[in-house]
């Protein structure tokens, strides 16, 4: 027998050999993924390794823990893959040309915002947890540089939404089986919650609000990038908008229903004033159809019978507002607000860590790491804000895809609301980093071309 054969069969049959092994010994997994990564480095420049290793880093950051090794649920396929990237990244980053004079200042304002937090660690109560809180920015920042980097033409942009409109209809589906069976995923927050709120989708994700914000953010970029030029792409799309309204709705996430409608909206009205037209004088006709009464008493649920959640956020933003004062508005410390806010709520109304979320990430960032820090922040999100708007009006006679940065922009503040932890999901971070990776596409053509002139 060729000697090639036999060595192409012992590769596959150990492959096997030490996939089945991994069902019974978790740490086995490990072996068949670095098999995986060194066949892909043969038929892969280590350039186009890198690359596809990002896009792969993307699509698992919105999986979270769902994609661990049994038995090991901290080991999960993006945190895997996050040191191989960052390997491969360093290995093959050329130099600066890729990127803008202007997205150089906003990521200049990012690394202001992480060096006043690290500050902060000097006086802070829990430095375990400011040293987990500081590496979620770094890697915040990190998705931001590296989705500039790899998304730089439209292509490549493309290319990640039509993959995220896959994950975004597997959220869909499992949504729709939730809210049928009140059954959830192992990872979900919901999976021992009784009564109404055990029929409330949560998808991929631990909470609802996640899911929600995750569709409000990536269904807009996704309807403008993703392209279907056939009717089934067409349906496609529909079938999406539709799906992910109606998930959106049974999520009771109040901030992101009304979002997803105002992007929708715009959206319809900035590709054509006349179907915009007809879409608004359509709804009194919609809302007679038959089955509709349903939904109609959701979204009225939604916004009268969440007396209890209104008010817990209250008392949170307040006691998050005292304990900035208190530190004299230097911040307490990474993370360190969350545990401090335990203090006044009893552990029915914590997380499992002992702590309490403050759902306003601004106010988060300001009793965390101070009013420099906060300055800093709203310094990028107010560039950015500029910027897309200057790409908005420089570009607005032309096609849809110019109002996206704005809206995502403009989205960011409700999303920070209505999303617990911001600072640790990657799904928000991705969704700036497509935005930036346009504006800087934009500003290099500009850049060229003033210097041809």
């Amino acid at each position: 027998m060729d000697r090639t054969l036999i060595l192409k069969m012992i590769f596959v049959l150990g492959f096997l050999v030490t996939l089945v092994l991994s069902f019974f010994y978790s740490i086995m997994l490990i072996v068949p993924l670095l098999i995986g990564i060194f066949v892909f480095s043969c038929f892969f420049t280590l350039k186009q390794l890198a690359e596809l290793t990002w896009f792969m880093l993307a699509i698992a950051s919105f999986f979270g823990s769902i994609l661990s090794i049994p038995g090991l649920e901290s080991l999960f396929l993006y945190r895997l893959l996050l040191p191989v990237q960052i390997t491969l990244f360093l290995l093959t980053w050329d130099d600066w040309s890729w990127m803008s004079k202007r997205t150089r200042t906003m990521l200049l304002f990012l690394v202001g915002w992480l060096a006043s937090a690290l500050i902060t660690i000097i006086w802070t109560e829990y430095q375990g947890i400011a040293f987990r809180n500081v590496y979620f920015m770094i890697e915040a920042i990190y998705l931001l540089f590296t989705a500039i980097y790899y998304l730089k033409a439209d292509k490549k942009i493309e290319w990640l939404v039509t993959i995220t409109s896959g994950v975004m209809a597997v959220n869909i589906g499992i949504g729709l089986y939730e809210i049928n069976t009140g059954l959830h995923l192992s990872k979900s927050g919901l999976t021992d919650v009784i009564g109404n709120a055990q029929f409330l989708p949560s998808g991929i994700f631990f909470n609802p609000n996640d899911l929600a914000s995750f569709l409000a953010l990536f269904l807009p970029i996704t309807l403008v990038y993703m392209q279907s030029r056939t009717i089934i792409g067409s349906l496609y799309k529909g079938l999406l908008v539709i799906g992910a309204v109606y998930i959106i709705i049974e999520t009771q996430s109040r901030i992101a229903f009304v979002l997803i409608l105002v992007i929708l909206f715009l959206l319809l009205l900035r590709y054509s004033w006349r179907w915009g037209a007809l879409a608004l004088l359509c709804i009194p006709f919609v809302l007679q159809l038959p089955g509709m009464q349903d939904t109609i008493n959701q979204v009225n649920q939604t916004y009268t019978d969440k007396t209890n959640s209104t008010d817990l956020r209250l008392d949170i933003t307040n006691y998050t507002w005292q304990t900035a004062k208190e530190s004299y508005f230097m911040g307490v410390g990474p993370g360190n607000v969350q545990i401090e806010l335990a203090k006044y709520f009893p552990a029915e109304e914590q997380n499992n860590d002992g702590a309490v979320s403050v759902h306003n990430f601004l106010l988060e960032v300001l009793a965390n790491y101070g009013l420099l820090s906060l300055l800093f922040l709203l310094a990028f999100l107010f560039y950015l804000f500029y910027r897309s708007w200057r790409y908005w009006l420089e570009n607005k006679e032309k096609k849809v895809k110019y109002l996206i940065p704005l809206l995502i922009t403009l989205a960011f503040p409700f999303i920070a609301f209505a999303s617990s932890t911001t600072l640790e999901k990657s799904y928000i971070w991705i969704s700036f980093g497509i935005v930036l990776a346009i504006l800087n596409q934009y500003d290099k053509r500009m850049e060229t071309k003033d210097e041809t002139i």
